[in-house]
């Protein structure tokens, strides 16, 4: 009996890449230099793990899988929930990438007559 996968991963991690407009090569620089800064140590993403992340093959690790979570500030746990849809996952994306908004605020100076 093999191990119970989450269903919906492998879409949610392609969903990311797409989200942040990265090709294979440059998701796995990201992911490299993510778990570089936090745990200072040198890992190895390969170009292909990447699509094979995004198509099921073969599963990340529990660092990698973090640095997914800390690159788009989703928590790690709707990562490998299949109550999370990959279209709710979608707008979470959306949420938490939007660049917030800020609001200026003018005075005008009352001047004396």
């Amino acid at each position: 009996m093999g191990r119970n996968r989450p269903q919906f991963m492998p879409a949610k991690l392609l969903l990311i890449r797409e989200h942040l407009q990265l090709d294979h090569a440059h998701m796995a620089e990201q992911l490299v230099s993510e778990i570089e800064s936090h745990n200072h140590r040198r890992v190895e993403i390969k170009l292909h793990w990447v699509p094979n992340f995004e198509r099921g093959k073969h599963e990340p690790d529990m660092l990698t899988l973090l640095a997914y979570s800390r690159l788009v500030k989703i928590p790690l746990n709707d990562f490998v929930d299949d109550a999370v849809s990959a279209g709710a996952f979608r707008k979470r994306l959306g949420k938490e990438l939007k660049p917030k908004k800020t609001v200026v605020h003018h005075t005008k100076k009352r001047t004396k007559a």
